[in-house]
């Protein structure tokens, strides 16, 4: 069982963390979406101590390679990140947001555009992260930024923090 599975053992293991730090550092709970109830396993997180929380981990799937007739992943299924992800994420960070406003929460998971990044913002996120988007262009965040930007200036938003929450 995944720590971040169940209420109880998030609870735990945020507070073990925070406890170590002694308010050295700030902890975010990174959440996985494989679960019943993402809104209760954050609030134990934040329960505990969080003072924020990064949504969404990998989503546990199956992808095939056809020419092999073989699993891409591992020894079978595994973690699914990138594009095929950010719906999921997508959801997570607006529930979450909407559960518990003002928490600070980090929206990662297929996050590969300017755009992508203006839609997790306006879903909650406070801030975007981006990871399997840097496998193929390490220079991934950079161009992000840029094209961020660029849809701010197209779209009339003066400052990005404006999106936060935005989703009408």
């Amino acid at each position: 069982m995944f720590i971040a599975h169940a209420p109880e053992t998030t609870r735990e293991a945020t507070q073990v963390v925070v406890d170590a730090l002694g308010g050295a550092a700030p902890v975010f709970a990174k959440l996985s979406p494989n679960v019943t109830d993402l809104v209760e396993i954050a609030g134990a997180a934040l329960e505990a101590g969080a003072a924020g929380l990064t949504l969404i981990n990998t989503v546990m799937g199956l992808v095939v390679d056809l020419p092999t007739r073989a699993p891409r992943l591992g020894a079978g299924g595994g973690g699914v990140s990138g594009p095929p992800i950010k719906p999921i994420a997508l959801c997570a960070v607006w529930e979450v947001s909407r559960a518990f406003p003002g928490v600070a929460i980090i929206g990662t998971g297929g996050v590969a555009t300017g755009a992508d990044a203006a839609e997790m913002l306006l879903a909650g996120a406070s801030a975007v992260g981006v990871g399997t988007a840097t496998f193929l262009d390490p220079r991934a965040t950079l161009r992000i930024v840029d094209e961020l930007g660029a849809w701010c200036t197209r779209n009339g938003v003066a400052r990005v923090r404006d999106l936060i929450g935005g989703l009408h």
